[in-house]
Protein backbone atom coordinates (compact mmCIF):
# COMPACT_ATOMS: atom_id res chain seq x y z
CA UNK A 1 0.00 0.00 0.00
CA UNK A 2 2.95 2.25 0.61
CA UNK A 3 4.53 1.40 -2.58
CA UNK A 4 1.00 2.51 -4.43
CA UNK A 5 0.83 5.94 -2.46
CA UNK A 6 4.66 6.47 -3.43
CA UNK A 7 4.12 6.10 -7.28
CA UNK A 8 0.65 8.23 -6.98
CA UNK A 9 3.20 11.16 -5.60
CA UNK A 10 5.75 10.96 -7.99
CA UNK A 11 2.93 10.99 -10.76
CA UNK A 12 1.34 14.21 -9.24
CA UNK A 13 5.10 15.94 -9.50
CA UNK A 14 5.52 15.17 -13.05
CA UNK A 15 2.21 16.37 -13.48
CA UNK A 16 3.07 19.77 -12.15
CA UNK A 17 6.69 19.73 -13.41
CA UNK A 18 5.34 19.46 -16.73
CA UNK A 19 2.68 21.65 -16.67
CA UNK A 20 5.42 23.98 -15.41
CA UNK A 21 7.55 23.45 -18.41
CA UNK A 22 4.87 23.70 -21.07
CA UNK A 23 3.62 27.37 -19.92
CA UNK A 24 7.59 28.41 -20.01
CA UNK A 25 8.24 26.72 -23.51
CA UNK A 26 4.85 28.51 -25.02
CA UNK A 27 5.60 32.01 -23.50
CA UNK A 28 2.21 32.02 -22.30
CA UNK A 29 0.61 34.66 -20.08
CA UNK A 30 -3.00 35.09 -18.70
CA UNK A 31 -4.57 38.08 -19.78
CA UNK A 32 -5.96 39.92 -16.75
CA UNK A 33 -8.28 43.17 -17.48
CA UNK A 34 -7.67 45.49 -14.22
CA UNK A 35 -10.89 47.76 -12.73
CA UNK A 36 -8.60 50.85 -14.15
CA UNK A 37 -7.98 49.77 -17.39
CA UNK A 38 -12.23 49.53 -17.52
CA UNK A 39 -12.86 52.80 -16.54
CA UNK A 40 -9.96 54.37 -18.88
CA UNK A 41 -11.92 52.54 -21.64
CA UNK A 42 -15.81 54.04 -21.31
CA UNK A 43 -14.17 57.02 -20.51
CA UNK A 44 -12.84 56.90 -23.92
CA UNK A 45 -15.79 55.78 -25.44
CA UNK A 46 -18.00 58.58 -23.33
CA UNK A 47 -15.83 61.29 -25.07
CA UNK A 48 -16.34 60.51 -28.81
CA UNK A 49 -19.28 62.84 -30.06
CA UNK A 50 -23.21 61.15 -30.22
CA UNK A 51 -22.91 61.68 -33.56
CA UNK A 52 -20.25 62.41 -37.00
CA UNK A 53 -19.68 65.59 -37.61
CA UNK A 54 -21.77 67.62 -40.34
CA UNK A 55 -20.82 70.34 -42.86
CA UNK A 56 -23.44 73.03 -43.76
CA UNK A 57 -24.32 72.81 -47.53
CA UNK A 58 -25.27 75.54 -49.44
CA UNK A 59 -27.31 75.71 -52.55
CA UNK A 60 -26.73 78.35 -54.69
CA UNK A 61 -28.94 79.23 -57.45
CA UNK A 62 -28.30 80.94 -60.77
CA UNK A 63 -31.13 82.41 -63.12
CA UNK A 64 -31.19 83.13 -66.71
CA UNK A 65 -34.23 85.60 -67.89
CA UNK A 66 -33.74 85.88 -71.29
CA UNK A 67 -37.55 86.74 -72.08
CA UNK A 68 -39.46 89.98 -70.75
CA UNK A 69 -43.00 90.04 -71.17
CA UNK A 70 -45.83 92.28 -70.25
CA UNK A 71 -49.70 93.08 -72.00
CA UNK A 72 -51.19 96.23 -73.39
CA UNK A 73 -54.53 96.92 -74.03
CA UNK A 74 -56.02 98.70 -77.12
CA UNK A 75 -58.90 100.62 -75.16
CA UNK A 76 -60.70 101.37 -78.70
CA UNK A 77 -60.34 98.20 -79.91
CA UNK A 78 -60.91 96.25 -76.55
CA UNK A 79 -57.78 94.23 -77.37
CA UNK A 80 -55.18 93.26 -74.99
CA UNK A 81 -52.20 91.59 -76.74
CA UNK A 82 -48.79 90.13 -75.31
CA UNK A 83 -45.40 91.89 -76.00
CA UNK A 84 -42.00 89.77 -75.79
CA UNK A 85 -38.88 90.93 -75.70
CA UNK A 86 -34.83 89.15 -75.88
CA UNK A 87 -32.26 91.54 -76.10
CA UNK A 88 -28.73 90.21 -77.36
CA UNK A 89 -26.15 89.43 -74.91
CA UNK A 90 -23.48 91.98 -76.93
CA UNK A 91 -23.83 95.20 -78.21
CA UNK A 92 -22.08 97.65 -80.92
CA UNK A 93 -20.73 100.98 -80.61
CA UNK A 94 -20.27 102.95 -83.50
CA UNK A 95 -19.13 106.41 -84.54
CA UNK A 96 -21.23 109.50 -83.83
CA UNK A 97 -23.96 110.23 -83.76
CA UNK A 98 -24.58 106.33 -83.01
CA UNK A 99 -21.80 105.48 -80.22
CA UNK A 100 -24.53 105.24 -77.42
CA UNK A 101 -24.38 101.16 -78.01
CA UNK A 102 -26.48 99.33 -80.09
CA UNK A 103 -28.15 96.39 -78.94
CA UNK A 104 -29.81 94.02 -80.94
CA UNK A 105 -33.82 93.09 -79.69
CA UNK A 106 -36.17 89.86 -80.61
CA UNK A 107 -39.86 91.26 -80.34
CA UNK A 108 -42.85 89.66 -80.68
CA UNK A 109 -46.31 90.44 -80.21
CA UNK A 110 -49.65 88.28 -79.96
CA UNK A 111 -53.13 87.71 -81.28
CA UNK A 112 -55.10 89.16 -79.43
CA UNK A 113 -56.06 87.07 -76.16
CA UNK A 114 -59.40 86.83 -74.14
CA UNK A 115 -57.60 86.03 -70.34
CA UNK A 116 -54.93 87.13 -68.66
CA UNK A 117 -54.84 84.54 -66.16
CA UNK A 118 -53.41 81.78 -68.96
CA UNK A 119 -50.12 80.33 -68.29
CA UNK A 120 -48.86 79.66 -71.41
CA UNK A 121 -47.73 82.43 -73.59
CA UNK A 122 -49.97 84.02 -76.27
CA UNK A 123 -49.60 82.25 -79.89
CA UNK A 124 -47.13 85.05 -81.96
CA UNK A 125 -48.64 86.81 -84.63
CA UNK A 126 -45.34 89.50 -85.94
CA UNK A 127 -41.93 89.27 -85.07
CA UNK A 128 -39.80 92.25 -85.31
CA UNK A 129 -36.01 92.71 -84.93
CA UNK A 130 -35.16 96.12 -83.12
CA UNK A 131 -31.93 97.80 -82.54
CA UNK A 132 -31.11 100.93 -79.72
CA UNK A 133 -28.97 102.87 -81.76
CA UNK A 134 -27.74 102.85 -85.10
CA UNK A 135 -29.77 102.22 -88.37
CA UNK A 136 -30.66 99.08 -90.48
CA UNK A 137 -29.24 98.91 -94.18
CA UNK A 138 -32.61 97.85 -95.61
CA UNK A 139 -34.06 99.40 -98.68
CA UNK A 140 -38.00 99.51 -99.59
CA UNK A 141 -37.62 95.61 -101.41
CA UNK A 142 -36.06 94.89 -97.69
CA UNK A 143 -33.33 93.25 -97.29
CA UNK A 144 -32.14 90.07 -94.85
CA UNK A 145 -30.34 89.02 -91.66
CA UNK A 146 -28.69 85.88 -91.78
CA UNK A 147 -28.94 83.36 -88.47
CA UNK A 148 -27.08 80.16 -86.72
CA UNK A 149 -29.06 78.31 -84.24
CA UNK A 150 -26.76 76.44 -81.42
CA UNK A 151 -23.96 76.87 -84.34
CA UNK A 152 -25.64 74.91 -86.66
CA UNK A 153 -26.21 75.83 -90.72
CA UNK A 154 -26.72 79.29 -91.21
CA UNK A 155 -30.58 80.58 -92.07
CA UNK A 156 -31.46 83.77 -94.03
CA UNK A 157 -34.66 85.73 -93.05
CA UNK A 158 -36.42 88.54 -94.92
CA UNK A 159 -37.13 91.66 -93.24
CA UNK A 160 -39.25 94.77 -94.18
CA UNK A 161 -39.58 97.93 -93.13
CA UNK A 162 -42.42 98.74 -90.95
CA UNK A 163 -44.61 101.77 -92.59
CA UNK A 164 -44.58 104.61 -90.04
CA UNK A 165 -40.97 103.56 -88.58
CA UNK A 166 -37.70 104.71 -88.61
CA UNK A 167 -34.87 102.44 -89.90
CA UNK A 168 -34.49 100.93 -86.54
CA UNK A 169 -37.72 97.93 -86.76
CA UNK A 170 -37.59 95.21 -89.25
CA UNK A 171 -40.12 92.81 -89.90
CA UNK A 172 -39.63 89.56 -90.07
CA UNK A 173 -42.19 87.89 -93.32
CA UNK A 174 -41.37 84.53 -92.32
CA UNK A 175 -41.82 85.08 -88.54
CA UNK A 176 -43.66 81.92 -88.19
CA UNK A 177 -40.38 79.71 -89.50
CA UNK A 178 -38.00 81.73 -87.18
CA UNK A 179 -40.36 81.15 -84.26
CA UNK A 180 -40.28 77.31 -84.87
CA UNK A 181 -36.44 77.48 -84.89
CA UNK A 182 -36.29 79.99 -81.91
CA UNK A 183 -38.15 77.48 -79.70
CA UNK A 184 -36.09 74.20 -80.03
CA UNK A 185 -32.72 76.14 -80.01
CA UNK A 186 -30.81 77.29 -77.14
CA UNK A 187 -28.47 79.96 -78.67
CA UNK A 188 -28.45 82.05 -81.65
CA UNK A 189 -26.06 83.97 -83.42
CA UNK A 190 -27.57 87.43 -85.83
CA UNK A 191 -26.23 89.14 -88.52
CA UNK A 192 -27.82 92.33 -89.49
CA UNK A 193 -26.72 95.32 -91.95
CA UNK A 194 -26.24 98.75 -90.18
CA UNK A 195 -26.24 102.09 -92.34
CA UNK A 196 -22.54 103.16 -92.64
CA UNK A 197 -21.45 100.10 -90.14
CA UNK A 198 -21.59 97.15 -92.02
CA UNK A 199 -22.47 93.71 -91.03
CA UNK A 200 -22.65 93.17 -87.10
CA UNK A 201 -22.97 90.03 -85.44
CA UNK A 202 -24.95 90.00 -82.19
CA UNK A 203 -25.83 86.71 -79.68
CA UNK A 204 -28.82 85.50 -78.36
CA UNK A 205 -29.97 83.35 -75.33
CA UNK A 206 -33.40 82.02 -76.07
CA UNK A 207 -34.30 80.37 -73.52
CA UNK A 208 -35.07 81.20 -69.66
CA UNK A 209 -32.06 79.07 -67.70
CA UNK A 210 -31.93 77.81 -64.28
CA UNK A 211 -28.74 76.32 -62.54
CA UNK A 212 -28.94 74.92 -59.23
CA UNK A 213 -25.05 73.92 -57.49
CA UNK A 214 -23.73 72.97 -53.85
CA UNK A 215 -21.38 73.64 -51.41
CA UNK A 216 -20.37 72.19 -48.56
Amino acid sequence: MKHVRLIGSVVACALVVGVQIYYKTHDYHESVTTTSQVTTLTERVSALPASLPMKRVEKSVQQTISWNYHFETDKLRHETKEYGSNASLNQHKFAFPYNRGAWLNIQTVSYPIKSLKTKDHAPVKNVFLTTTDGQFDCGYDGCSAVVSFDGGKVETFHLEMVNGNPNNVMLITDGKRFMKELKQHKMAIIEVDYYMNGSQQFTFHLNDEKDVSYRA
